[in-house]
């Protein structure tokens, strides 16, 4: 399948790899921009910039990085993905409601932790480490 065909939805550990410059992630961000489709769950924001910790630095490249893609708003439809889930096997929230934004979207999931969600029906993953 061509890349522009493609659909990825972005964890939030690959944004901070890419806030550190890590240049398989940045290589990665390049690919996924010119795909059909790209962007990160409401919760990714939330993970970010909720640390109490983050320096200005840090928080003002990670806006930087997240203004390159879409937000996905977390739905009914991705709450109930989520939901079906966390039923079907034990994950933090936050995961689930990522695992099931990609489902939603029927995008690849691009993570770093595939071990975290390798077992979710359905869920394409890719590790650009891996790649």
């Amino acid at each position: 399948m061509a890349i522009e065909r493609m659909k990825y939805l972005i964890d939030t550990n690959l944004f901070l790899y890419a806030a550190t410059n890590d240049q398989k992630v940045v290589a990665f961000f390049d690919t996924a921009q010119e795909s059909e489709w790209a962007g990160f769950s409401s919760i990714t924001r939330l993970e970010l910039f909720g640390f109490p910790d983050l320096k200005a630095g840090d928080e003002s490249r990670l806006k930087e990085l997240l203004g390159c893609f879409s937000e996905l708003a977390v739905t009914g439809d991705v709450v109930d993905r989520a939901i079906a889930i966390r039923k079907e096997r034990r994950m933090k929230a936050p995961d689930a409601i990522i695992a099931a934004s990609a489902l939603v979207m029927n995008a690849r999931l691009a993570t770093r932790n595939t071990a975290d969600f390798k077992n979710v029906k359905g869920l394409h993953l890719e590790d650009p480490f891996e790649v």
